[in-house]
């Protein structure tokens, strides 16, 4: 099955992005926008190595239409921010992660496996989940070759 481990993020600085996406299907515009605009505002703004980079879901529930997201990428100092680019010191956190791999119609089920965990852990939930992309529409043809990271904050 699929295996869930808990760790710990360090903390780190993020430039974000929040907005609306109609579905999935528009988070790679959104996220090649997003860095568009922080490269124009921060022309010499260095990315954290290794990147880091992830989506947070704000509207507390699963959807799958009218998302808002938050995408945040790690980078080496707090940079100029406008309206729509923001910087902020995020702390460290412990998350329960797991790596769901196929396509993202599935995620469901990676969610109940990490809901499952916690609840069976005695955790809490302490956040919102956050999602990476490792593998997608971006680099792989094949749906089944996805590869996204889950992380859900938890105490």
């Amino acid at each position: 099955g699929k295996r869930v481990i808990i760790k710990t993020i360090p903390s780190t600085i993020v430039y974000y992005k929040e907005g609306k996406i109609k579905d999935f299907s528009e988070i790679f515009n959104f996220v090649l926008k997003a860095g568009e605009e922080c490269k124009s505002l921060n022309p010499n703004l260095k990315c954290a190595k290794p990147d880091y980079c992830y989506i947070t879901y704000l509207d507390g529930e699963y959807r799958e239409n009218d998302i808002t997201i938050r995408y945040s990428e790690a980078v080496e100092e707090i940079g100029n921010s406008n309206e729509n680019i923001k910087f902020s010191y995020e702390k460290e956190i412990k998350v329960a992660s797991l790596y769901h791999k196929g396509s993202h119609s599935s995620l469901r089920d990676s969610y109940l496996t990490l809901l499952k965990f916690i609840e069976d852990g005695g955790y809490e939930i302490n956040g919102f989940i956050l999602e990476f992309y490792i593998y997608g529409c971006w680099n792989k043809e094949n749906e089944e070759e996805y590869l996204t990271k889950i992380e859900v904050p938890i105490k």
